[in-house]
This record gives C-alpha cells, structure tokens and sequence, in this order.
C-alpha cells in the first residue's frame, strides 16, 4: 500500500472558487516530504470532481462523496479519515490559503515532539472584523500567500484566538483546557490517535462543536496541544452556516433561529454527558476561553 506521510483532508460543500484557492496554495507548498490531499464531498450539487480532476499530475489527490444530508463536516472528515495512508492527518477547511512551509511546519512539529500530540495552526484572517473584509479580500487576490500573510500580519488581522494567546501564553500545554481553541480550520493529528479516539463524533451535525469534541477527545487521551506559528494560513471571508451572529431573545428568534439554539444545547448537553469532567461543566457557563482557563488555573491553586 502506497504510504505518504501525512494526509490533507478537506471538508467541502460548494464554493469552487475558494477550493480552487486552497488547492493552489497545497500545489505551492514547499515541502521535503511526500503528502497526499483527499476531498471530502459532503453532497455538493456543484461539479467538484471535475475541479479535482484539473490538479491530478499536480496533487497526489482523491476525491470521496457523501449525500447531501444537511451539514456533516464530521462525517465528511471522518470518510477522508478512513481513505487517508498518511501518519498525520491534517485538515484544512474550504478556503484556507496556506503558506508555503505550513505543511512541513505541521510534519516538523509532529516529529520533533516524539509525544502524540495536536498541532494547531495559525489562521490569519479568521474572524476578520466587519468592514475589513474587502481589505483582506484585497490583500488576498493581489499578493501570493506568503506575502500576504505578511501584510495581514502587518494590518493587525490576527487569528482571534490570538486575544487567548496573548493572555494565556503559546505554550498550549500549560492551559487546563486547551480545547477551547480546537478549531478544525487548520490542525493536525496522527492517523494512530484519531482512530483511537474513534475519529469525529458524527452525532454532530449543523455548524459547529465537532471539533471542540475531538478536542475533548484528545485532551482526555492526554495528547499534548500545540500551537504552530509556522502552519500558518489565511481564512479567505465567507458567509457562515450558523444564521445568528449577535444574541437575540427566544422570543424574537425566527424559526431556524430557534432551532440552531436548541441543537447547541442539545450538542452541549452530549458533550457533557460523553465527556464528565471539571472543565467541560465549567465549559457549558463560562465559555470565554480565556476565563474558563483562569477558573481552571484558580481551583488548582
């Protein structure tokens, strides 16, 4: 069996133009090792496949599909799971750019710590404040990816959990609950530790909270969480699937509104259940990463 060391999985629904953005920045990467990238088709109606078609010779690459059954990001990651023969895998979300050494920073960062371990890479961009998305649109098409992460770098448009970072250090072990930044946008896991885990949690459909699991997962296995600056990439701005963005009232919820609230609570209450620790029931009423971390570090005092 073919055998590469690590494995590119990417979530995808649609949005070509952007696929075709983190596919250019994969056939860009600088790396000294061999990588393959699966396509994880959670139902497209659009012609994905014959945009994969377009990077064989370019890309060790796949394609896999999927039904359409609404939002299955976990279920689509997991199918690239079980097609993947790399020891890492590394997932990437539709629209991520990345840098031209991310792959080999994410590789690197696995070998040298020995440890099993979850790299999480850095998303300039991620979060970008209203009103500078043209900005960083801008910034995006006119300038290569390297160099456009210095610019973003530059401009101040940080990846927001940079906010985290700054207060509680980079030194992500050191968090009592390092989970709470466990975004699936740009991480890496070995094959070996996913498995054991048992991959995504496919209870988790609709946008969000699959991987804040697989974070629980692993923290749980007492795999060790760091942060890679030099995995970095950009989250080229688009439209969320989650219809709220600011607190409103259940009364003046509309009807997808209303639902989306009750299918986080019904997410937070499995996830408690599956997982009974200090931090997760800190978790369901402190949910700013930053002061959950602090209660945490304050009970252990």
């Amino acid at each position: 069996m073919e055998k590469y060391k690590a494995s590119v999985i990417i979530p995808t629904y649609n949005r070509l133009d952007e696929l075709k953005l983190t596919l250019d920045s994969l056939v860009s990467q600088q790396s000294s090792y061999e990588f393959e990238v699966i396509v994880a088709d959670d139902g497209s109606y659009e012609d994905t496949k014959s945009l994969i078609d377009r990077y064989i010779g370019n890309l060790n690459i796949k394609y896999c599909f999927q039904e359409d059954k609404g939002f299955r990001a976990g279920s689509a990651r997991n199918m690239g799971i079980k097609l993947s023969k790399g020891d890492i895998c590394i997932f990437i979300d539709n629209g991520i750019i990345l840098h031209s050494q991310a792959i080999e920073s994410h590789i690197n960062t696995h070998i040298n710590e020995q440890v099993p371990c979850i790299v999480l890479g850095y998303v300039y961009g991620f979060e970008t404040e209203k009103g500078r998305e043209e900005e960083l649109i801008s910034i995006i098409t006119q300038n290569s990816p390297d160099d456009a992460i210095d610019m973003l770098r530059r401009a101040e448009m940080y990846d927001i959990r940079e906010s985290c970072y700054q207060v509680l250090g980079s030194d992500l072990w050191k968090w009592p609950a390092p989970f709470v930044v466990c975004f699936s946008c740009n991480l890496s896991v070995t094959r070996d530790m996913l498995i054991k885990v048992d991959m995504f949690d496919e209870f988790f459909t609709g946008w969000g909270s699959e991987d804040l699991d697989l974070g629980l997962s692993l923290f749980k296995s007492g795999v060790k969480f760091i942060l890679s600056r030099g995995a970095s990439s950009i989250h080229y701005p688009h439209k969320k699937y989650h219809s709220f963005d600011v607190p409103v009232s259940l009364e003046n919820m509309n009807r997808t509104q209303l639902y989306e609230v009750m299918n986080h609570r019904k997410k937070e209450r499995h996830m408690l259940k599956k997982h009974p620790i200090r931090p997760m029931e800190l978790w369901i009423n402190i949910t700013d990463p930053v002061e959950l971390n602090r209660a945490l570090l304050e009970e252990g005092k």
